[in-house]
């Protein structure tokens, strides 16, 4: 992704700090004790949003969990956006499928445990429709079969007791329709 260049010392700065995290996550870069505090802020407000909470209640937690201004607040929850927004597009399609097949599994395995059987069902029904469980594509598409199709019948001569010798080959085209 290209960088636009800017002004502006304070976008300079978050983007450079955006940077250090994907590079972490990414390529294993090490940080330092203030980044690793940054890090945990930005891994936590990741974690809140990963449970359902709302981006203002992810604020709030921060600047009450964490004791830090709401400007800061709100970087931390746009790091933690951007860090692992980059990391979602860049996986397997199919990975991220089958992740949220196991997560069904899982919440079903919740609901069955608490005795929730109506739950339980839909949560499993759900994972196998992920996992292909309902896919049609054993189910024979019948419209192809009402095209008709070709056929060719090649003929050749054969020479029986010294009769004529022809090694034509004589090609016959037939339409078969259902």
């Amino acid at each position: 992704m290209k960088q636009l260049k800017s002004n502006n010392k304070y976008l300079e700065k978050v983007r450079d700090e955006l940077t250090v995290y994907q590079q972490h996550l990414l390529d294993g870069t090490e940080l330092n004790p203030s980044q690793w505090d940054t890090w945990d802020k930005i891994d936590s407000a990741r974690a809140w949003l990963k449970q359902g909470h709302t981006d203002s209640q992810v604020l709030a937690m921060l600047k009450n969990s964490r004791s830090i201004q709401e400007r800061r607040a709100r970087e931390i929850l746009a790091l933690a956006y951007a860090v692992f927004a980059e990391l979602r597009q860049g996986r397997e399609k199919e990975g991220v499928k089958y992740l949220y097949a196991e997560m069904f599994r899982e919440a079903a395995k919740k609901a069955l445990d608490v005795d929730d059987f109506y739950n339980y069902s839909l949560l499993l029904k759900e994972a196998a429709k992920i996992d292909g469980a309902y896919d049609n594509q054993k189910v024979v598409d019948t419209e192809t079969y009402k095209k008709p199709s070709k056929v060719v019948f090649k003929v050749k001569q054969l020479t029986v007791n010294n009769g004529p010798s022809s090694g034509d080959v004589e090609n016959t085209n037939y339409e078969i329709s259902g």
